[in-house]
C-alpha cells in the first residue's frame, strides 16, 4: 500500500508539473504578443506644443519633429518631415471607439482613389492597452485592410507625445518642408480627409 501511496502522490506531483509549465508557457506567449504591439522609437527634433483646439494652432508653421520606429513585422522606417514629401500622420488607439470608426473608413478611402502627387499617408498605433477591446492592434489594422505605413509607437507613447496628442483619432497635416499645416483631433468624414490630403499637397 505504501509503494501504491508513493506512485499516485509522484503521479499527481508529475502532472501539476506539467499543468503549471503549459499555464507558464500560455502567459509567456502571451505577454510576448501584448509586447509585439509597441516597441522602441526614437524621436528627432522639438515636440510639439499640445494640441488644445485653440486656434490659432501654436504648432502650424513650425518644424515636426522626425522619428524612427518600427511595423508590426519589425521593418525599420523612418518618418523625416522636410524630405520633399509631404504627410498625413493619423494616431489611432485600438481601443478608442471614434478610431474604430475611422480607421476602416479612411483604408477603404486609401483601397479606392490614388494619394495626391507628393503626399504619403502614416499610421501610427499608439496607447496600447492590452487590457481594453479591439486588442492586439495589429490584427486590426490587417482586418480593415489598411494598405498604407503604419508603425509601432512605443510602450510610453512617445511619438503620440512628440506630435501634442491629447485625444483620439488625431491627424497631423506636414507640408513638404517639414513644416505643421493641421492638427485635428476627432473623427475625420470621407470630405474632411480629401480636404486634408489636398491642403497637403499644396
Amino acid at each position: 500500500m505504501l509503494i501504491i501511496a508513493v506512485l499516485v502522490v509522484a503521479t499527481l506531483a508529475v502532472i501539476v508539473a506539467l499543468l503549471a509549465s503549459r499555464d507558464a508557457n500560455r502567459n509567456d506567449s502571451s505577454d510576448s504578443s501584448a509586447a509585439g504591439q509597441v516597441a522602441d522609437v526614437s524621436i528627432e527634433g522639438a515636440a510639439l506644443p499640445v494640441y488644445e483646439g485653440s486656434q490659432p494652432d501654436p504648432a502650424l508653421r513650425t518644424a515636426a519633429p522626425a522619428f524612427a520606429a518600427t511595423s508590426f513585422n519589425g521593418n525599420e522606417m523612418s518618418v523625416q518631415p522636410g524630405d520633399g514629401t509631404a504627410k498625413v500622420i493619423g494616431f489611432f488607439a485600438h481601443w478608442c471607439p471614434h478610431c474604430q470608426r475611422e480607421l476602416p473608413r479612411i483604408a477603404d478611402w486609401l483601397n479606392n482613389n490614388p494619394l495626391p502627387n507628393g503626399v504619403e499617408v502614416i499610421a501610427v498605433s499608439t496607447s496600447v492597452d492590452s487590457g481594453r477591446g479591439n486588442h492586439p492592434p495589429s490584427e486590426w489594422f490587417e482586418s480593415v485592410q489598411w494598405p498604407a505605413a503604419v508603425v509601432r509607437d512605443s510602450q510610453t507613447n512617445e511619438i503620440a507625445s512628440a506630435y501634442g496628442l491629447q485625444g483620439f483619432p488625431y491627424t497631423v497635416a506636414v507640408d513638404a518642408n517639414g513644416d505643421v499645416l493641421a492638427r485635428v483631433s476627432g473623427e475625420l468624414s470621407d470630405q474632411d480627409w480629401e480636404s486634408l490630403l489636398a491642403f497637403a499637397a499644396s
